[in-house]
């Protein structure tokens, strides 16, 4: 529960970085899941359309992420990471969720791109905090 909470507090700024339109809810209402639902699939349709896009790989993860989709968040932000492998931004969520899923490995492997891939000074604390968290485990 711990590893949730924690994990949770570094979301906001990565969606903040990188995209700044997203409301900031903790909970999201049934109406907005329902819109939250369309929208990811309208996204998918983008990206089938669009499959060189990374941003809306992005977006479409980043739309998982709040229906706590973390399979389909983790697909796309995959999606991202190949098409731009120094995407920080996906390399950040992919940590995340590597990380809630207990994937220790990968999401070493994804916090070290992410310190890799910026220079945004809180994203970089974020992926060091959660690489010395993973490392005394």
């Amino acid at each position: 529960m711990k590893l949730i909470s924690f994990s949770v507090l570094f979301l906001i700024p990565a969606l903040a970085a990188t995209a700044q339109s997203a409301p900031r809810q903790q909970k999201e209402t049934p109406v907005a899941r329902e819109q939250l639902r369309t929208e990811a699939a309208a996204i998918e349709q983008q990206v089938k359309a669009n499959p060189a896009d990374t941003e809306l790989y992005m977006k479409l993860g980043f739309a998982y992420s709040r229906l706590e989709q973390a399979d389909d968040a983790q697909r796309a932000f995959e999606g991202a990471v190949n098409l731009e492998p120094k995407k920080a931004a996906a390399h950040y969520m992919l940590g995340l969720i590597y990380e809630k899923k207990g994937l220790r490995d990968k999401a070493i492997a994804a916090w070290k791109a992410c310190l890799d891939n910026t220079q945004d000074p809180r994203m970089r604390d974020t992926a060091t905090r959660h690489l010395h968290h993973l490392s005394h485990r």
